[in-house]
């Protein structure tokens, strides 16, 4: 699967979309784009697979299910992150500006085609 043109259809698809990337549980990303040069979703993937390791062991624990989504919002972006299958997430980063409902509903759609071209 070209995962490339799957995130690069999701960030064009999302107003004040600012980039998204596939990330492995243990940091190491698969694939990313980019609308912002400075964006670099490598520099992240570590400290965002920590937090979703830590949010899945969390919901696990508590007997909540398996965490599916996590949102952080900061002074600048907005990262939305969904697990897929056992060992990746999915995210997409945007501006202040973005449109959140849209950002969401277009990762949740990508995500069966990332499981499948992981699989």
């Amino acid at each position: 699967m070209d995962f490339k043109a799957a995130l690069q259809e999701m960030v064009s698809s999302v107003d004040g979309s600012i980039g998204a990337g596939l990330v492995g549980l243990d940091g190491l990303v698969i694939d990313q784009v980019s609308v912002k040069p400075d964006f670099d979703i490598t520099v992240a993937g570590a400290e965002y697979a920590t937090i979703i390791k830590n949010a899945l062991k969390a919901s696990q624990n508590f007997g909540l299910g398996r965490t599916s989504e996590i949102m952080i919002s900061t002074e600048k972006a907005t990262m939305i992150m969904m697990t897929v299958g056992q060992a990746y997430f999915a995210t997409l980063a945007l501006g202040l500006d973005g449109n959140l409902g849209r950002g969401r509903l277009e990762l949740k759609k990508q995500l069966s085609k990332f499981e499948q071209g992981l699989a």
